[in-house]
């Protein structure tokens, strides 16, 4: 009769389990989903470097939900820029930084053909 009565509720628990993992992968992958355009991004190298390594600090500074080294897309090497993948909120955060020259969304242009 004991076992009876345990049995019912195995299907409400193996349902609750299910819920919770769906739950929680569906969340893991929304919480990181942050829509992103890729922006360049002047500086003035008087104030700061022209370098890799400086424009992984500064990306620290504004990302929110992955790693510089996932946003950086290109460094300028004769330039000082870089390219990077960026959200809106990010890109205006990094545009409102000291030695931040400007930050605009990257465009592809695309030559007509007759």
């Amino acid at each position: 009769m004991a076992v009876a009565k345990t049995l019912r509720f195995v299907p409400l628990v193996k349902t609750f389990i299910i819920i919770f993992i769906s739950t929680a992968i569906t969340h893991g992958h929304t919480a990181s989903i942050t829509p992103r355009k890729v922006y360049l991004v002047f500086l003035d190298s008087q104030i700061i470097p022209s370098t890799k390594p400086a424009h992984l600090d500064l990306l620290k500074t504004v990302l929110q939900d992955i790693k510089p080294e996932e946003s950086l897309v290109y460094d300028y090497r004769y330039t000082s820029g870089f390219a990077a993948k960026l959200s809106e909120t990010e890109a205006k955060h990094l545009a409102s930084i000291k030695g931040v020259v400007s930050v605009f969304p990257n465009q592809v242009y695309h030559l007509d053909r007759p």
